[in-house]
């Protein structure tokens, strides 16, 4: 069955395959985090290549076929080039890789997408990056129902890779 179907969302990984293929996981308005196969996008005349860079937010048409999704097309929405920068990257890598690690395929969650945009809106106000990335742990960690009261920076890390059962990079501390 091939259903085509339009989404919203921010890049959270991409993983090169074999060739020319990219995997990518994207956290969708929609429905949730998904999976999707981006066929030939390695080639060096592909326009969707700078569309799924981790972070960006992209709007996408996508096609179901045989219980795998494959992006068609994609427009970028933004790409946060403000922020791609070395003050900033690893806190986005780091939250990007908590709503990864946390979050399940395919589950709806209106408020963690908000709060994705929320993390990225902040940081781009050019406040203090490291407080910005603890507010916006602590909130996605409360929505999720992993903390209940205010923790450090490292108290959140150490909580998100408990659930997650895989280590975080602790540089950005």
């Amino acid at each position: 069955m091939n259903r085509l179907q339009k989404i919203s969302g921010f890049v959270l990984k991409r993983r090169n395959l074999l060739e020319k293929d990219v995997i990518v996981t994207v956290f969708t308005k929609e429905n949730g985090k998904m999976t999707l196969m981006v066929k030939g996008v390695r080639k060096i005349t592909s326009k969707r290549a700078a569309h799924i860079q981790t972070g960006n937010l992209i709007r996408a048409q996508i096609r179901e076929s045989k219980e795998m999704y494959y992006l068609q097309s994609s427009e970028l929405i933004s790409g946060f080039l403000s922020l791609r920068t070395e003050k900033y990257i690893d806190h986005i890598y780091l939250f990007l890789s908590i709503i990864d690690g946390l979050m399940p395929e395919a589950q709806e969650d209106e408020e963690v997408f908000e709060r994705i945009q929320q993390f990225f809106i902040q940081l781009s106000k050019k406040t203090d990056h490291q407080n910005v990335l603890k507010i916006n742990i602590q909130k996605l960690l409360e929505i999720l129902g992993y903390v209940d009261r205010n923790l450090s920076l490292s108290e959140l890390i150490l909580t998100a890779e408990n659930h997650m059962e895989k280590r975080l990079p602790r540089h950005v501390l």
